[in-house]
This record gives C-alpha cells, sequence and structure tokens, in this order.
C-alpha cells in the first residue's frame, strides 16, 4: 500500500509500506478519507527534531473494512466506518471504568501507531462504529477527533445546557464543531479568534456573536448580563488565551483547555474558590464521545466544516496550507480507491 511518512528530515513522503493484515480482534479499513489535523503538524515538528521516529499520521479516519480477524464479532466486511484512534489495552482499571482516555497500555493510531495517511489502516473492532453506507467519508473522518473532541468540551466536561453562555476561543475545525454542538444544547455561543474569516464561519455555523479577543470581554458581558460565561472552551493553548479564558468565567463557570501549552500561566487557588469556578483539561476522548457525536451527525445536526478535499498525495501542500493559515475548518486526504 501506498502511505505518507513523516521523515526524520521533516519532509513529508509518499512511501510504499506492506498492507497489515489484522489480528484475531482486528479489522483492516480500506481509508476513503483521512482528516487533516493541526497536531500533525506538532507531531511533524517532533518527527524533525528527534522527538519522535518518523511516522504515519492521521487520526481522523472513515473507511471501508475490507477483513476482519479471526475473533471479530462486532463489525463485518463492506461495513463503512468511523475510526477512533485511541486503542485503548481493554483491560487496565481505565478501561474497566469506561475511562478509556486515561488508557496508558494501548496505542494511539496517528501517534505511535501508524495512522489514517494511508490506503488502509488496521484497527481494534471495539473502536470502529457503523456508518449510514451514504454517509461522506469526508465529512465521517473528522468526528473521530474534531468532533468527538468538541463533544467531549462542551457537553461531557463542560456540561453546557439551555440558555447557558458558551464561549469558543479558537474557531477552527474542533472550534466549529463546538459551536454546532453548543447550539445543539440551546446555548448562546460567542465565537472568538484573531482571524476575520474564521470569525465568518463562526457565524455561519451557529454563534451568535464572534469577535477578536480585544473585544471577547466586553461582548461576553453584554451576552451574559454581567453575569461571564458558564463554559470556556478553549482550543488555542497559548499563555495569552488561557488567560483570556479565565477572565471571562462567571460563578460557577467551567474552563475546558483542549490544545496544550507550554508557556507558563498564573493561577491562583482564588481563581478557583472565588465563584467556585472550575477548571478542567480535556485529555482525549472516548468511545462514548464518539458515538453521541455520530449520532448528531447522522441526525444532521451536527455538519464538519470540510473546506478543503485533496488527494493523498498532496498531503505536504495542504500541511502547509495549514501550518500558514489558509484553511478554515478541516481540510481532508482522500486516498485512491481500489
Amino acid at each position: 500500500m501506498r502511505a505518507v511518512r513523516f521523515e526524520s528530515d521533516g519532509s513529508v513522503k509518499v512511501v510504499p509500506m506492506p498492507t497489515p493484515g489484522p489480528g484475531p480482534e482486528d479489522v483492516l479499513v480500506q481509508v476513503l478519507a483521512a482528516g487533516v489535523c493541526r497536531t500533525d503538524l506538532h507531531l511533524l515538528d517532533d518527527v524533525r527534531a528527534g522527538r519522535r521516529e518518523p511516522l504515519v499520521p492521521g487520526h481522523e479516519i472513515a473507511g471501508r473494512i475490507v477483513k476482519v480477524g479471526a475473533d471479530v464479532y462486532m463489525a463485518n466486511p463492506k461495513d463503512v466506518v468511523v475510526v477512533h484512534f485511541e486503542q485503548p489495552c481493554g483491560e487496565c482499571r481505565r478501561c474497566r471504568q469506561k475511562k478509556t482516555n486515561l488508557c496508558q497500555r494501548g496505542s494511539s493510531l496517528g501517534f505511535n501507531e501508524p495512522g489514517g495517511y494511508a490506503e488502509y489502516v488496521r484497527a481494534r473492532q471495539t473502536t470502529v462504529l457503523a456508518l449510514p453506507p451514504d454517509f461522506d467519508p469526508a465529512l465521517a473522518a473528522p468526528l473521530g477527533c474534531s468532533g468527538a473532541t468538541a463533544f467531549r468540551a462542551v457537553v461531557t466536561l463542560g456540561q453546557a445546557e439551555r440558555e447557558d453562555l458558551v464561549v469558543v476561543v479558537g474557531t477552527g475545525g474542533v472550534g466549529l464543531s463546538a459551536i454546532q454542538i453548543a447550539r445543539v444544547q440551546e446555548a448562546r455561543v460567542l465565537g472568538v479568534d484573531t482571524r476575520e474569516e474564521a470569525r465568518r464561519a463562526a457565524v455561519e455555523a451557529g454563534a451568535d456573536a464572534a469577535v477578536p479577543p480585544t473585544e471577547a470581554a466586553r461582548t461576553a458581558e453584554a451576552m451574559s448580563g454581567g453575569a461571564g460565561a458558564d463554559v470556556v472552551v478553549d482550543f488555542v493553548g497559548t499563555a495569552a488565551t488561557f488567560t483570556l479564558a479565565k477572565s471571562l468565567l462567571g460563578y460557577g463557570g467551567r474552563l475546558v483547555p483542549v490544545a496544550v501549552g507550554e508557556e507558563p500561566i498564573p493561577v491562583t487557588s482564588g481563581d478557583l474558590v472565588e465563584g467556585g469556578k472550575a477548571y478542567l483539561g480535556a485529555y482525549s476522548t472516548t468511545m462514548a464521545d464518539l458515538a453521541r457525536t455520530v449520532a448528531l451527525a447522522e441526525s444532521g445536526r451536527l455538519k464538519p466544516v470540510v473546506s478543503k478535499r485533496a488527494p493523498l498525495s498532496d498531503a505536504a501542500r495542504v500541511l502547509d496550507d495549514l501550518a500558514g493559515g489558509r484553511i478554515v475548518g478541516r481540510a481532508v486526504l482522500e486516498p485512491p480507491r481500489t
């Protein structure tokens, strides 16, 4: 098969690789679409810097099952599926608690196992969800990370509900899904982004307003009647966005950081105790998050914003466009179908 690999010299190459075979409880999926996530840029930087070995990225995957292992009973050949990139061990305490996002014994497609930037990918039978046969794979693939991450941030952790004010900081691919999910929860939504085109996309996705960071405090105050935000989700992860996010919280507010940042951020116990606020880190997602996300998409209430489709061979160019801020929403790679 052909796959895209991040090389140690920082290049992005299409290379021939052996087609994986499924283990007893695995399925082999022909990749029909793979979402391009900003995390992939961080992985490329890690490979270039020697912090990771060369890898096949891609953790937003939709495809068709072409082969199943001898002990597979949850999936069938020809099923069109979305793949959850987390491949938990299924045996540890966290897995038994259904907190599979915290499993330390499993692996992750596109991180330490070959991912979806390839013609085929191997996954455990417990990590695929069947889709309607007519569901567009390019819209299904982003559900595996972008959609599920947004659901976990807004609903599982943020607990957004009717009449809440939800502020989404960073209205890129995941942020646009978060806006739609917050609207499903009947919340009011404020999008915050430095890019004018991202703010326009936020309004089109259902945000009541979308403003640059300099106008966020004034707008949140007006929208909440001075009470502050109930939920703030930070999809950017800089010191500036975190500081802005926590300043917008009202009493009982929940701040959900999603993006990983390394800049030091001043936080005092008073930031949490005063008004009973909570900071809740969103660490990956579970199959439960993905299942609920897929249900929203199947009902037409969530539609990932896919602004670019490209063949697998164009991966390097698409990543360059993403790094340069030229993609709003999600880009999707489509391997050749055989």
